[in-house]
């Protein structure tokens, strides 16, 4: 089965890309010699001598993330093309797009007319077809010759089902259970919080720790993201958050920029693509989008940690006592948390981020006399 847009040299086909009739297959491996799972483990067994001239360029570190190369067999050429480093690892869509380009480069001098390539980094790679997928069609369309892309097992090789809005350009930058997304349509709804707070003129960068915030806020909202917060020195903290953002990483979704001693996260270059994709789920998570954004656009780094730290009190504090806290309750737990807290936590931070929590409905407290007077205090002065 397949598809293509007429204007392509691309078609989108399903099924074994071992048994293409093109002149050229692409094999994707890694770069320490192991072919024991996949599309890698095929080609080993109908390819020995492939397999056995692949290993000795791996003991010679020649086979690198960003440079595939060229094997001549009997019936077909062969591109082994990496698509990480290590058999264990996953696989990160930059490193594709630079063997895409070198592959660009010279499938030329390669005498390459015609070529069949795998879903490069999906499967036992852990990218994300509907969102990875987009960008190799854009790298094959500037190739001469007619491609065929196989997509993933479960996927549908129409191309207007992927959502590909070819007159896009990006930023350069197996098997699969189709049912257990490696990106979730969710996470991309936490990308277009950080999209829509990015293209804020004078919003403050987004770091790691106002990054967590993001996420908690969101998972307040109802987003599912999943994740297990609990009690931390900036805050509510989800350890496993950076294993989430890797992955976001990984499908080039969200990128880390080194800004002095902070990182900052940024929207990453499949972004638009995967909101494309996830069109239908992402409406779903349109008012939560817009509700995460209202409250984030308002706050820096430091408010941010304190407005979480405070809404996960009060919620905490509900569980416990079986009724709504005081104010005045919420506060002191606060002070007791942050205690050894350097830079200090002021009583007035506390209290302004009960106030634009309480004022723009993201807290159920008590406002009893004591903490009112507070609130009074902060406001006249």
């Amino acid at each position: 089965m397949s598809s293509s847009d007429d204007r392509s040299n691309v078609r989108l086909v399903t099924g074994n890309v071992l048994d293409s009739p093109a002149q050229t297959i692409v094999n994707t491996v890694n770069c320490v010699g192991v072919m024991g799972k996949g599309v890698a483990l095929a080609f080993k067994k109908r390819y020995p001598d492939m397999f056995k001239d692949y290993v000795v360029r791996c003991d010679r570190k020649e086979v690198q993330l960003g440079r595939p190369y060229l094997y001549k067999a009997d019936d077909h050429l062969i591109i082994n093309f990496p698509t990480k480093g290590h058999w264990r690892a996953v696989s990160r869509l930059q490193d594709i797009v630079e063997g895409l380009q070198y592959l660009q480069a010279h499938y030329k001098e390669w005498g390459v007319t015609s070529l069949a390539v795998p879903p490069l980094g999906c499967g036992n790679g852990q990218l994300e077809w509907k969102v990875v997928g987009p960008t190799l069609m854009r790298y094959l369309q500037q190739l001469d010759i007619p491609v065929d892309l196989y997509v993933p097992h479960g996927e549908s090789p129409d191309v207007e089902q992927l959502s590909l809005d070819l007159d896009h350009p990006s930023a350069d930058s197996g098997d699969v259970d189709t049912t257990d997304r490696y990106v979730p349509p969710e996470w991309v709804a936490i990308i277009a919080i950080l999209d829509r707070l990015q293209r804020q003129e004078h919003h403050w960068p987004v770091g790691r720790v106002m990054f967590q915030k993001l996420v908690y806020f969101a998972s307040q909202t109802g987003i599912p993201t999943g994740l297990d917060f609990h009690k931390d020195s900036y805050g509510p903290f989800a350890p496993t958050l950076k294993r989430h953002l890797a992955t976001l990483q990984n499908n080039g979704l969200a990128i880390e920029q080194q800004a002095g001693n902070m990182f900052i996260v940024r929207v990453g270059p499949t972004y638009r693509d995967a909101v494309s994709s996830y069109r239908d789920c992402m409406e779903q998570w349109r008012t939560a989008v817009d509700r995460t954004v209202d409250l984030m656009a308002r706050m820096n780094t430091k408010t941010a940690e304190v407005a979480a730290t405070v809404h996960f009190t009060a919620a905490a504090l509900a569980d416990e006592y079986g009724r709504r806290p005081t104010a005045t309750e919420v506060i002191t737990s606060v002070e007791q948390w942050k205690i050894r807290r350097t830079p200090k936590v002021e009583r007035s931070d506390i209290v302004d981020a009960l106030a634009v929590l309480g004022l723009r409905g993201w807290l159920d407290v008590e406002l009893d006399d004591e903490a009112a007077e507070m609130v009074d205090e902060l406001v006249d002065s």
